[in-house]
């Protein structure tokens, strides 16, 4: 049975959500001089935080276009976009953008709304290699594009404890096997971050990538891909995306098919004339290990073990 308050609290709270965006829609319309007609506002499943999102429509005179609202924006994800807007078929269109909002500190924009996507399986596997491409593209439109904002500096020596201690409160499946597994991690941790802590930090990284956050203007299973939201972008090394959208497929490699991720995205980059180095293997590797052991600390989380068994098998069978 549902709980009253409950709903009442979730109904309170998306109506209050509703009333702040109506303002915010209301002046910008006044902003852009009647451009941007009513926003309609939602929310993606995958979405985080606490950002408005809405649809709507853009006048320019000429033509009506199918547009986007964002709102707050953080700093990365607004100046990624206004660059990307001199490369093609890197992020969305952008018609329209601001720092500030009838008095408020709050950076806004307005883009392209894209007709096909996010991508999913009626791409049928042609997604991966729309997503790979796409991050080649924002890949090479960062090459000169100053790099701010810090590296992923996760505590892994803290998340792995915290894994080992979630491990006793939590009954999961196979958890003998996931204590020698945390322990032979324990054992390994220094050697793994010796090498990971030295892994050349040259370019950008998306942060967030996976299907969710590519889109297209043709529908399947054609593309070419933009991506979509750089809040998470910062400076890193191209593994760390190519692993973390992999991550996701653990549990699900028929998905892939015979597609590596890692290998694709160095083909890509050497495509855009992007350094590969040498040893982005095994840092592959170790990327996959740090993310392995900390599978136990996000059932704290999410409580999703649906890929609990497919984590342990990569911390207990890859080398590194």
């Amino acid at each position: 049975m549902d709980d009253p308050q409950s709903s009442y609290q979730q109904e309170s709270a998306t109506d209050s959500i509703n009333s702040m965006g109506d303002t915010f829609a209301y002046l910008l319309m006044g902003h852009t001089q009647g451009k941007l007609s009513k926003v309609r506002w939602f929310r993606t499943d995958w979405q985080r935080g606490g950002a408005l999102t809405g649809f709507g429509q853009w006048d320019d005179g000429e033509q009506i276009q199918e547009v986007v609202v964002k709102l707050p924006v953080p700093p990365v994800e607004r100046n990624w976009l206004i660059h990307a807007q001199n490369f093609e078929n890197v992020s969305p269109k952008l018609f329209a953008h601001g720092d500030s909002l009838g008095g408020y500190d709050l950076a806004w924009v307005i883009m392209e709304r894209m007709p096909h996507g996010p991508l999913n399986h009626h791409w049928q596997g042609r997604e991966f290699d729309l997503l790979v491409e796409a991050l080649g593209r924002f890949y090479a439109a960062g090459e000169h594009l100053p790099l701010t904002g810090r590296p992923d500096g996760r505590n892994w020596h803290d998340i792995l404890q915290r894994s080992r201690d979630q491990l006793h409160k939590q009954s999961i499946p196979q958890s003998q096997r996931w204590s020698a597994a945390l322990k032979q991690a324990h054992r390994k941790l220094d050697h793994w971050l010796e090498i990971w802590n030295q892994r050349p930090i040259t370019g950008w990284c998306h942060g967030d990538l996976h299907l969710g956050n590519a889109m297209t203007r043709i529908p399947a299973p054609d593309g070419p891909a933009v991506l979509l939201d750089f809040a998470q972008a910062r400076p890193g090394h191209w593994v760390e995306d190519a692993i973390y959208c992999e991550h996701l497929f653990w549990a699900r490699r028929s998905r892939l098919g015979d597609r590596k991720l890692c290998s694709m995205l160095a083909k890509v980059r050497k495509h855009h004339h992007l350094p590969v180095d040498a040893d982005w293997p095994r840092l592959a590797t170790i990327k996959r290990k740090l993310l392995a052991m900390s599978t136990p600390l996000k059932l704290l989380h999410d409580g999703d073990i649906s890929n609990l068994n497919a984590c342990l098998e990569v911390l207990e069978s890859e080398q590194a």
